[in-house]
């Protein structure tokens, strides 16, 4: 019998995949259109064909793990973002004289959220403040003060824009909208352009930096957002045939669904996405026919890295700003994923018939 309850997991992934447990009362105050309560309704109740593929409930939970969220969903995302968009540039412009323009950030642009009703992170970028990268160090004094104008200004319009929507102030980072109007979270942050050494050399916009503030220190820092972007959609699209999100989508799951069981796993969303960016991907590109071998290679890796160490700590993130595992709590939680990993091909391998891990492989399943 397996260590998993998948029945409790796949409940939990219908619920984390479509908001079967979250209430209409949030759309309710929405007066510019972004869904409706039947368009809700008619979200939760599509039956997605990962719930079909197989009367295993292992293979159910494995293939649902993978799969992008329904593009309506996503779309919701970017809309609610749009629609903060539209109401503060213009306040922004007209009552501060803060010339913006806006991009959005994290799992709902590169599509590896694992919620159907997720939170999105919104740039609110200073157009006419930007700085060179060799100059960050020399001008952090002035930054720092022009990116505190722009979150003063942020949060003052953002209140008077919308009353009834909760506006909270304490993140270091960003500005949280829940509530009234909106139908998913929006984080703002307030930001501007950094011009750096790569972008300069070779003018791809994908390498800009943005410059955030840190407004606990309070202090600056520099951020590659859109090379991370780039990096994983690029090697997702060209190299594995979407498998490396698929990957991703699987790791952010299990992390999930971990957290729920009672375990601690520090690592973030960011870090999953650049551990699988090293992965096999020869071995990723086999899920277009054969899906669980997404699975075998994810946990494949997962058990290379925790018996690597040497390797393991040689990886940097595909920005190159940082290694992944800069710190023990992330080898700790590696192991625990790694297990966890373990688990659930050792279920599919029983409850497919099949004597050897490999043999998944070779499963026939497109999805």
């Amino acid at each position: 019998m397996s260590d998993i309850d998948f029945y409790k997991r796949l409940n939990r992934l219908e619920k984390r995949r479509k908001g079967t447990d979250l209430s209409y009362n949030m759309f309710d105050s929405i007066n510019e259109g972004v869904t409706s309560y039947s368009e809700f309704d008619s979200l939760k109740n599509t039956v997605e064909r990962w719930q079909t593929v197989s009367d295993k409930p292992s293979v159910r939970y494995a293939v649902g793990a993978m799969q992008e969220v329904s593009k309506r969903y996503t779309e919701i995302s970017i809309e609610t973002a749009q629609r903060i968009e539209k109401k503060l540039q213009p306040r922004l412009l007209n009552n501060h004289g803060i010339t913006t323009e806006y991009k959005l950030q994290g799992s709902v642009p590169l599509n590896i959220h694992i919620k159907g009703v997720s939170d999105v992170d919104l740039l609110v970028i200073n157009r006419l403040h930007y700085r060179s990268e060799g100059c960050l160090e020399l001008f952090r004094a002035k930054d720092t003060k022009a990116l505190k104008e722009l979150r003063t200004a942020c949060i003052s319009e953002l209140r008077q824009a919308y009353p009834a929507v909760a506006v909270d102030t304490t993140g270091a980072k960003s500005i949280t909208l829940t509530g009234g109007s909106l139908p998913r979270d929006v984080d703002v942050v307030p930001s501007h352009w950094v011009e750096t050494k790569e972008y300069e050399k070779e003018k791809h916009l994908y390498l800009r930096g943005i410059n955030i503030l840190d407004n606990k220190t309070p202090t600056t820092l520099m951020n590659l957002p859109f090379k991370h972007i780039y990096y994983i959609d690029i090697r997702c699209k060209y190299l594995t045939d979407g498998g490396l999100k698929k990957a991703i989508r699987l790791c952010k799951t299990i992390k999930a669904d971990l957290v729920e069981e009672g375990k601690e796993i520090h690592l973030s969303s960011f870090d999953l996405a650049s551990i699988m960016y090293h992965s096999n991907l020869d071995n990723l590109k086999k899920g277009k026919t054969y899906a669980l071998a997404i699975v075998l290679e994810t946990q494949r890796f997962f058990d290379y890295l925790y018996h690597n160490p040497n390797y393991r700590n040689g990886l940097y993130t595909p920005d190159w700003t940082r290694k992944i595992f800069d710190n023990p709590k992330k080898e700790t939680s590696l192991t625990t994923m790694s297990v966890a990993l373990d688990k659930l091909v050792t279920a599919l391998r029983e409850d497919l018939g099949y004597h050897y891990p490999n043999t998944l492989n070779l499963h026939p399943l497109t999805i």
